[in-house]
């Protein structure tokens, strides 16, 4: 593995762990999170010394956009594909018209397709929407003795939009009450009701309001968390959570890159029963 830190000089601090591979592929991530680190791993692990992986997480905002190309435009000679991951609050015009510079055959992008993306190219996509109302779907049963469905966010996250409309649609169909908060207040916590949480400091504070009050997690307050990490299966008994497959999106990447393909895959989206629903 090699890796690129955004540091002044961005190509620095370069080591290099596969040996005797013609195919070089550039991974590049906003940022590292538990998540991540999983595709990462399975994306190397598919990729198993196929390729010369490097990764690249740059600081991306207005100020360095400028950066964020001039590393591409320097590198488009050195790798035969960029994989980008990038939160969709850092993609502007800037970082899109740098994005739209790499050659199409070059390109594949992860977790959320972006309609401004010209061309052919390869995509290993999350849809958000109907994921979320999929998984929703499959938990009704466990749902019934829940009188509303509490739905907490915050307005930051790129994908939360597209989750409260499928969030939405559930609800009204099923003739579910609903509320969505954006912060958490005294009165949030309330017994009999279910609270799907997309954010990891939510879940934190929620849990320890529940704990507080003396609410049993599981039988007084239903918890349904976003995106699966290792602490959830133990936490608090453990977190049911609804979560996009983080391994098979890293598998199926390598394999786009394996075998040369300009697909958009949809990633499987799973729900994963444990004791707090």
């Amino acid at each position: 593995m090699k890796i690129i830190k955004p540091v002044s000089n961005p190509l620095a601090n370069l080591h290099n762990k596969t040996k005797n591979t013609e195919l070089k592929v550039l991974l590049i991530f906003n940022k590292l999170s538990d998540f991540r680190s999983e595709i990462y791993d399975c994306f190397l692990s598919q990729i198993d010394g196929r390729a010369d992986v490097d990764l690249y997480i740059p600081q991306i905002n207005h100020q360095n956009a400028s950066h964020f190309a001039e590393v591409i435009r320097e590198k488009l000679n050195t790798y035969d594909y960029f994989v980008i991951m990038l939160h969709a609050t850092h993609i502007n015009e800037d970082i899109l018209k740098t994005i739209n510079s790499i050659p199409k055959e070059k390109l594949l992008i992860l977790d959320k397709r972006n309609e401004f993306i010209r061309g052919e190219y390869a995509c290993v996509y999350q849809d958000f929407e109907a994921d979320i109302y999929e998984a929703l779907s499959n938990a009704k049963p466990l749902m019934t003795k829940y009188s509303a469905l509490n739905f907490v966010i915050q307005e930051s996250y790129f994908y939360s939009i597209s989750i409260m409309e499928g969030v939405s649609h559930f609800a009204q169909e099923n003739n579910l009450q609903y509320n969505i908060y954006t912060e958490i207040e005294d009165n949030i916590i309330r017994k009999n009701e279910l609270y799907l949480i997309l954010s990891e400091h939510f879940l934190a504070d929620i849990l320890k309001r529940c704990n507080a009050q003396n609410l049993k997690i599981g039988k007084d307050v239903g918890i349904l968390s976003y995106n699966e990490t290792p602490i959830k299966e133990v936490l608090s008994g453990g977190i049911t959570v609804v979560t996009t497959d983080h391994c098979q999106l890293g598998r199926t990447a390598a394999e786009l890159v394996l075998n040369g393909k300009k697909e958009h895959i949809r990633n499987p989206f799973l729900f994963i029963q444990r004791n707090s629903l």
